[in-house]
């Protein structure tokens, strides 16, 4: 990734090269010309989508589903699960370290219970922490300790029964699971599925990381922004940050200036946590959602 940004090319085309086996140029939005090259449009969308939706925690069957459609049959569903598996799979081989940042960030929750930023700033996911299963008593506990002498009156469910559960739910099926629960129910134990939040948390694990990096290099800009003395002789103004973009105005006699300036700012605002290139695109409009403003 790094070599593909050094060498000025576009990422998300040599992502979907790596991934469908083809070379380069095939895989670009656009032809040298400046023509739509469809075919290859499709090739880094795909991978694009697989990227993304990896990183951002969504599993193959609904990236299968953005990329291919809403399946008509099971069998059309396994099929198109199957294509976006194989590309997914195209783009860990072509690219290891993201299968690795995404492993280690997994690692770092585990262990200790939050990840961090480019910056450093923690985002906490205890939920990744968790047991599968958690038990605890229906009501009071049948059993009572005679040398306990704290204000606890009760006991935790004897490790034994716990094991004996989380015995018979490793080897049950999904609708099984319920029977468990209620086996467990009669012997007022209750039995408390970890399941989804581990699943939210890990979801959640990775896109952390990258989204926070982003709000990360933002502020920075924004203060470079801020502190920016030609900027302000301009009469450039900040109004509000939308994710890693932030939007502003200044006089309409000023826009090609403070355009430079804003430009340069936000691309120079990670060059000391990045050691690499960035790049900021500025759109000209007089009102936010404004036809575009050239000024060529």
């Amino acid at each position: 990734m790094y070599e593909t940004f050094m060498a000025g090319k576009d990422l998300y085309s040599e992502i979907a090269s790596k991934a469908f086996n083809m070379p380069y140029e095939e895989c670009r939005e656009f032809n040298p010309d400046g023509t739509t090259n469809k075919a290859g449009k499709g090739r880094r969308t795909q991978a694009k989508s697989i990227l993304l939706g990896a990183l951002y925690g969504r599993g193959v069957a609904s990236i299968a589903e953005q990329l291919f459609g809403t399946p008509k049959s099971k069998e059309e569903e396994q099929s198109f699960t199957k294509k976006a598996q194989d590309i997914k799979d195209s783009v860990f081989r072509g690219f290891p370290a993201i299968k690795q940042f995404e492993e280690d960030s997994l690692e770092m929750a585990h262990q200790i219970g939050y990840v961090t930023t480019v910056c450093g700033r923690k985002r906490r996911l205890p939920d990744l922490q968790l047991p599968e299963f958690d038990f605890e008593w229906i009501g009071n506990c049948p059993y009572t300790d005679p040398l306990d002498f704290t204000n606890a009156d009760s006991l935790p469910v004897p490790r034994e029964r716990q094991l004996y559960y989380l015995g018979k739910l490793s080897r049950a099926k999904f609708k099984q699971k319920q029977q468990v629960f209620d086996e467990a129910g009669r012997e007022n134990i209750k039995i408390i599925d970890n399941g989804k939040k581990i699943a939210d948390a890990t979801r959640q694990c990775v896109n952390s990381r990258i989204q926070g990096s982003a709000a990360d290099l933002t502020k920075l800009a924004m203060i470079g922004l801020h502190n920016n003395k030609r900027l302000k002789e301009l009469g450039f103004r900040m109004l509000i940050p939308v994710h890693d973009e932030i939007i502003a105005e200044c006089p309409e006699e000023n826009i090609a200036e403070c355009s430079k300036l804003l430009a340069e700012t936000m691309s120079k605002a990670a060059e000391q946590i990045l050691m690499m290139p960035i790049k900021c695109d500025v759109e000209i409009t007089k009102a936010w959602y404004g036809d575009s403003i050239s000024l060529n």
